[in-house]
C-alpha cells in the first residue's frame, strides 16, 4: 500500500534525496582522489623495495572508521582500503597490475 504523503512531505523528500545525490557524488570524487594518493604511496614503497601496504596504517584507518560509525564503519573501512589498494597504474617501465579500469 503506497504512502499518502502531503505535497510538502513529497517536496521535503525530493530535496533530501537531491542532497544525498550531491553527497554521493562528492564521496565518489573523494574516494577516487584517495585511491590516487594511495597508489602513489604504494608505488613509492614498492620502488624503495618495501611492501605495498603497511598493516599498522590500515589498522589505524579501520579504528578511525569503527570509532565514528561502529561495525558499519569497520565494513566501510575494509571496503575503502580494498578499493584504494587495487591495481596500481602503469609506470614508465610498464609494470603494473593489468586492470583496464585503472590503466594510466
Amino acid at each position: 500500500m503506497p504512502l499518502d504523503l502531503t505535497t510538502d512531505a513529497q517536496a521535503g523528500i525530493a530535496a533530501l534525496r537531491s542532497r544525498i545525490d550531491t553527497i554521493d557524488t562528492e564521496i565518489s570524487r573523494l574516494v577516487a582522489e584517495r585511491r590516487e594518493h594511495s597508489h602513489h604511496i604504494q608505488r613509492i614503497r614498492l620502488d624503495g623495495g618495501g611492501p605495498r601496504t603497511q598493516l599498522g596504517r590500515e589498522n589505524e584507518v579501520i579504528a578511525r572508521y569503527t570509532g565514528s560509525l561502529g561495525s558499519a564503519g569497520t565494513a566501510l573501512a575494509h571496503l575503502l582500503l580494498t578499493t584504494c589498494r587495487g591495481p596500481l597504474p602503469a609506470t614508465a617501465q610498464g609494470t603494473a597490475d593489468e586492470d583496464p579500469e585503472h590503466r594510466a
